[in-house]
């Protein structure tokens, strides 16, 4: 249920699993983590000799929900393929811009 709430809510794909929750300074903090599947080598497109190095977190706010300031926190992955030794970091899909200000000059 979780999943589908992140999904429709948030716009969350489906390549990250949802692990705990944080409620901290009267906000809401949804901790994510990345699947399996979402690693994938940039250079040489291998997926199944991709072996994880390590990680961080990236936290992004999100829209609030009632007046509870929301935060996505997403893993940032950092891998290594055994096939091309390339060293790489999977980072969050950002949304692009989605608003944009016309200055609208009358003359």
């Amino acid at each position: 249920m979780i999943h589908t709430f992140l999904r429709n809510a948030f716009g969350v794909g489906a390549q990250y699993q949802y692990e705990r929750t944080e409620y901290l300074q009267g906000g809401v903090q949804f901790y994510l983590s990345l699947k399996d599947e979402a690693l994938l080598c940039p250079q040489c497109g291998c997926m199944d000799d991709v072996i994880r190095k390590g990680r961080r977190y990236r936290s992004l706010q999100s829209v609030p929900i009632g007046l509870k300031t929301v935060y996505l926190v997403s893993e940032v992955a950092r891998c290594r393929c055994q096939v091309c030794e390339l060293i790489f970091e999977v980072h969050p899909p950002l949304p692009g811009r989605r608003c944009a200000i016309r200055a609208n000059s009358k003359s």
